[in-house]
């Protein structure tokens, strides 16, 4: 199995900005000269990039280049260690790039995964859906495994002449790239976007890669406008504002648009929560502020929508579900487990909202402290949901309960649901045949007894 459940999200990293980082650069140090015609120039080893689709940047793309990595650069107060070689790649070429990325085996595991919380309906053809959706997306990416910039054949174009006052989709895009070579080279990221983590720990991490370069393309916009980001940064209010008139992100499209709220949201959410995120680390020191995070990465979503909460290192709760013998014995096999976190939670406790439009309920989701589902399925191909949740408090948790109640009304037959709260924590059962819900009972009723009243959680 791959290292994270859903392949949705490893393929969706590779929309605009993808992942990568290495040690933070020295306070004073000069760049080095990059060479950006994509390593054709090198004598020795040869590239290693010699049979990657595409072709290397043209002469006046070249010089665009160097003067976005300069850019790059300066607003990210980090330096290039060696050469970014470069692609230029049509959509057509791209699309397969996805279509070969896709694990048929491990998306219709996440598949299975999410159909059976009714997050996904059952009918969707997932992985005709990524390709859709980033097909859409993808202008350009870093692939952290190579060390490589891919950019769009269409992007370059705009980017060939382009004047050093230019400041397009195009080049916003690049240095949105640039900056993910950097976190690769200097800030350890290749290493870290190894790392064993669940599903809420990609978000966050995600959250952290996305933001810290969205933070910094927004950075060069203001430059171009005689502003400073530190300007931005130190008003939270107003850079809420910029978000609120702009909630798509930029990450919009005919097919993002239509996907669910489950493969849309978390992605747009990298970008702004992510950006949010590190414009709080940036207004109180800086790029240093972010350079740390990326020594001491957020844990969960929850640290990242309330960056005072990754300040104090508040952690969630551990929750372990135990083994259920009578399950088994009925033929219902473990099949997925996994913790989704205050983002993706607040997806599901939107489920019953009266109004289909709102894909989020952030104000029920706002008091998570914790949360472990376990998916089982039959031979028949039937799944059953267990999940325990854990809050900040007995009231947190009444506000989840009732918007988990609603969202069990949108799954059927309703005696194969259950909403139950004890204190601070909160059980939700989707699927399973109330013959067996009794031991699923009693353990949440010991993990509930068992959780303190109220964590220090700080205020």
């Amino acid at each position: 199995m791959m290292r994270r459940l859903t392949a949705l999200a490893a393929l969706l990293a590779a929309l605009p900005g993808a992942s990568a980082c290495g040690d933070p650069a020295p306070a004073r140090r000069e760049p080095v000269r990059v060479d950006w015609t994509g390593g054709a120039e090198r004598s020795a080893p040869p590239d290693p990039l010699a049979e990657v689709p595409g072709r290397p940047p043209t002469e006046s793309e070249r010089r665009a280049m160097q003067r976005l990595s300069r850019i790059a650069e300066r607003i990210r107060g980090l330096r290039f260690e060696r050469e970014v070689p470069i692609r230029v790649q049509d959509r057509d070429v791209i699309t397969q790039f996805v279509r070969d990325q896709i694990d048929e085996e491990e998306l219709e595991r996440s598949r299975v995964f999410y159909v059976a919380v009714g997050l996904l309906p059952p009918d969707l053809d997932i992985a005709e859906l990524i390709v859709r959706v980033l097909g859409e997306q993808i202008v350009g990416y870093y692939d952290p495994e190579r060390g490589l910039l891919v950019v769009r054949e269409d992007v370059t174009t705009q980017l060939d002449g382009a004047s050093a006052s230019g400041l397009g989709e195009a080049e916003m895009v690049v240095v949105h790239e640039l900056v993910h070579a950097l976190q690769d080279q200097r800030l350890a990221l290749g290493e870290r976007y190894e790392e064993e983590r669940s599903i809420d720990g990609d978000n966050a991490f995600a959250a952290l890669v996305e933001g810290d370069a969205t933070l910094a393309m927004i950075g060069h916009m203001m430059e171009t406008q005689g502003q400073t980001l530190r300007r931005l940064t130190s008003n939270p209010a107003l850079l809420r504002m910029l978000i609120r008139d702009n909630p798509s992100g930029g990450v919009q499209g005919a097919e993002m648009d239509s996907a669910p709220p489950i493969v849309r949201i978390p992605l747009v959410s990298r970008y702004l929560d992510g950006m949010l995120f590190c414009a709080m680390l940036h207004g109180e020191a800086g790029w240093r502020g972010v350079d740390e995070a990326h020594r001491r990465t957020p844990v969960s979503t929850e640290q990242v929508l309330h960056p005072e909460r990754y300040a104090r290192d508040e952690r969630p709760d551990p929750i372990t579900l135990p083994a259920w013998p009578s399950l088994e014995a009925a033929g219902l096999a473990p099949f997925e487990e996994e913790t989704l976190g205050e983002l993706e939670m607040s997806i599901y406790l939107a489920l019953g909202r009266a109004d289909a439009r709102t894909e989020r309920d952030a104000s029920a989701a706002e008091g998570w402290s914790g949360d472990r589902l376990r998916v089982y399925r039959a031979a028949t191909g039937e799944t059953a949901a267990i999940w325990f949740t854990a809050w900040d408090d007995a009231g947190e948790a009444a506000e989840a309960e009732q918007a988990a109640r609603a969202a069990a009304t949108t799954a059927s037959p309703p005696e194969r649901q259950r909403v139950e709260r004890r204190g601070r924590a909160v059980l939700l059962v989707r699927g399973l045949d109330p013959a067996l819900q009794a031991p699923v009972v009693q353990a949440f009723e010991a993990f509930a007894a068992g959780l303190p009243p109220e964590p220090p959680r700080g205020g």
